[in-house]
């Protein structure tokens, strides 16, 4: 058998896969619900039907249910491992055409938008009582930054932005712009449809970041 071929798992793994998914799952429904300082560990347990002692194992305290919650919710799924190493954002980055790109890059910022916008609420609301949920906060949006300073760099070498656009200003309008607090606003706020702000956010990266071609565009909303 080839080294290149996984083996499934086990039954105890995919039993254990399923357990830290549902805990998950709950203490997502509990941050939204009552809030991330009033929810504990204890009603954690309760709503997933674990024992108490079973999320200390996995995960040892609330705030590392948050973070691991915060990095499964990026991605989509169970699997470890960096936004800036998956398929789609890899695909993304090497796409040549500037305005498909930035198309590739809002739909993924809506993908990302619609399993997180909950939580950074959670985060904010949380963030002003609590120092480790405010340090927790940035982390994750330098994170964040980092990721789509990247697709800054790839238009400045390639000679796609404005000319008055320095790579790192180009950065910082993605990093405010294609934001999950942006899609919280939009989506779950003004009622607008994911299609509606994925189709509104490539149009506004497109305007705001590219040369020539995207001077004359107007920037519109559903």
């Amino acid at each position: 058998m080839s080294d290149d071929v996984k083996s499934e798992p086990t039954r105890r793994q995919r039993k254990a896969i399923e357990t830290r998914r549902r805990v998950l799952d709950s203490a997502e429904r509990l941050f939204a619900g009552e809030g991330y300082v009033a929810t504990t560990i204890a009603a954690i347990a309760d709503d997933a039907d674990v024992a108490v002692q079973t999320v200390y194992a996995i995960f040892g305290t609330k705030r590392a249910i948050l973070t691991e919650l915060l990095a499964a919710r990026t991605v989509g799924d169970d699997l470890a491992g960096p936004l800036a190493a998956r398929a789609d954002w890899q695909a993304m980055e090497q796409e040549p055409n500037a305005e498909q790109q930035l198309a590739m890059l809002a739909a993924i910022a809506t993908k990302i938008g619609a399993r997180m916008a909950g939580l950074y609420e959670v985060m904010a609301g949380a963030a002003g009582s609590d120092p480790e949920i405010a340090d927790l906060l940035k982390k994750q949006q330098l994170v964040r930054y980092r990721d789509q300073r990247r697709v800054a760099r790839v238009l400045a070498r390639r000679g796609q932005l404005r000319r008055e656009l320095a790579e790192v200003r180009a950065a910082d309008i993605i990093w405010a712009i294609a934001n999950p607090r942006m899609y919280h606003t939009l989506v779950d706020d003004r009622g607008w449809t994911p299609d509606e702000y994925e189709q509104w956010l490539a149009k506004t990266l497109q305007n705001a970041l590219l040369s020539n071609e995207g001077d004359e565009r107007a920037m519109s909303g559903p």
